[in-house]
């Protein structure tokens, strides 16, 4: 899934704690949600990621029966995974302020 063209970020005004994700394409187009809380979870030598998700409006179905729909869910979990990994690609920049991970630029 790719920003801009399958999803896109939504800045509410009135809160500017949270951003929302508008669906652009697939099965759920113009569907508005937010993400909860996100954790990973291991059991039994696998791990799971756990998140909460608000299904904030949708032409599809009501929010509430929405968001206990288990295909939706697994959706909402397959663009999670896609954003948290291009989040990743991104140029990483360690805690010491340098983008060369091996070599610190504390002395």
């Amino acid at each position: 899934m790719i920003e801009g063209l399958d999803y896109c970020y939504i800045y509410p005004q009135d809160d500017q704690q949270a951003v929302h994700i508008r669906l652009l394409e697939g099965p759920y187009k113009d569907t508005v949600f937010k993400y909860g809380k996100v954790k990973f979870e291991e059991k039994n030598d696998q791990i799971y990621l756990l998140f909460a998700y608000d299904v904030l409006e949708s032409t599809i179905d009501k929010p509430k029966k929405l968001e206990k729909n288990e295909k939706f869910k697994n959706y909402l979990g397959d663009l999670l995974v896609e954003i948290m990994g291009s989040n990743i690609e991104q140029e990483v920049i360690d805690e010491t302020g340098t983008d060369n991970i091996k070599e610190s630029d504390l002395q």
